[in-house]
């Protein structure tokens, strides 16, 4: 006869994983009915991440206030100053890479088919001319993709609410969060049991560390990606320097793909442009310089606030591409730290295992 007690246990655990599920559901709808909404409110928290350290020095000799004016100043006059200096040459870059991709689709292409080298021209004809068909549909790919996104990113352009979103609305959001940073900490505290508020301030200081430190990090990492990388192209006098400078900059933020991602175009353009002997200094360069950012650049700026093994970043930023593509894969990592802080919170490294007697009930 079943135990009562064990089936009632049981009937609670499905009945909470189906409430949880319905929950999760009902959140994924209204998200999506709201996504404009949420990007905004993401936006402006991320941009309070990144203000937050200098306004919190500036704001032990003036008001917070004025500590963020100040800080919001700075950042107008720097990325102006950026904007100006690398804005027109990424303009014009991007228009020659338009211009020249069919060119060199066609090139590669004809190298791949008619190959010299030994190593290259050791491989069967049929299976070169696959692989040039291969190349060919993933160019059409590309291009058909590139052309969608150029369009959709007109359109958010030519939006007098996207702009407004961008330049002033998210500033503002975030010019408030920071000035209300007591009053909603306070909020959140009032939310929880007095028994329990210890443990929130805990678990909020553990969400604070990972996010503040991985944000910020990743920006000045990436920053510095980008330079290195448009010095070394620049040095080698390869095409679309400050392009794929840019681009490295950006995808470094995926770790581990990021750098096989941002290396691949200028290893091709490389080989198209100057032969496989100028492609491998490249390709020696781009090895060089995720060295130095393994090994000091990250580690310095970074530090271990993040405190992911490569297994389980590589797991989090496949189940990020899956669950939501390219904005998935950048979300992966942070909230994957986030989980496995709260798990280091709340489940000790140290706890003794559960044991129980042979035939006792489960």
């Amino acid at each position: 006869m079943p135990d009562p007690d064990r089936l009632t246990r049981t009937l609670k655990t499905l009945a909470t994983v189906a409430l949880a599920l319905a929950l999760a559901a009902v959140a994924l709808v209204i998200a999506h009915k709201i996504l404009g909404v949420l990007v905004v409110l993401v936006g402006a928290v991320l941009f309070a991440y990144l203000v937050y350290p200098l306004v919190r020095r500036l704001e032990r000799r003036m008001p917070r206030w004025l500590a963020i004016v100040c800080v919001y100043v700075l950042f107008l006059v720097a990325a102006g100053g950026v904007g100006a200096f690398i804005g027109p040459r990424i303009a014009f870059e991007s228009h020659a890479l338009a211009r020249d991709f069919p060119r060199l689709l066609a090139q590669g292409q004809s190298g791949i088919l008619n190959a010299h080298l030994a190593i290259v021209g050791a491989v069967p004809l049929e299976a070169r001319e696959s692989v040039a068909k291969v190349l060919d549909s993933a160019a059409a790919s590309i291009q058909h993709g590139a052309v969608s996104l150029v369009g959709q990113a007109l359109g958010v352009l030519l939006s007098v609410a996207s702009v407004l979103t961008a330049l002033v609305v998210i500033p503002v959001l975030t010019f408030y969060l920071l000035m209300d940073l007591e009053r909603l900490r306070a909020g959140f505290l009032r939310l929880v049991p007095p028994g329990h508020r210890h443990a929130a301030l805990l678990v909020l200081g553990d969400v604070d560390g990972v996010l503040g430190g991985f944000i910020r990090g990743q920006i000045v990492v990436g920053a510095v990606i980008a330079v290195l990388v448009t010095v070394l192209l620049l040095v080698l006098r390869i095409k679309y320097a400050f392009l794929i400078g840019l681009f490295a900059g950006i995808v470094d933020v995926i770790p581990y793909l990021g750098a096989v991602a941002g290396a691949v175009p200028a290893v091709l353009i490389a080989t198209l442009t100057h032969g496989p002997g100028w492609a491998l200094l490249v390709a020696a360069g781009f090895v060089a310089i995720y060295q130095v950012e393994g090994h000091v650049v990250a580690p310095t700026v970074v530090g271990q606030r993040v405190g992911l093994t490569p297994l389980m970043v590589i797991v989090a930023i496949l189940t990020g591409a899956e669950l939501g593509g390219i904005l998935g894969m950048f979300l992966a990592v942070p909230i994957a730290a986030i989980a496995r802080a709260l798990v280091a919170r709340f489940v000790p490294a140290d706890a003794p295992p559960t044991t129980r007697e042979p035939g006792a009930e489960v």
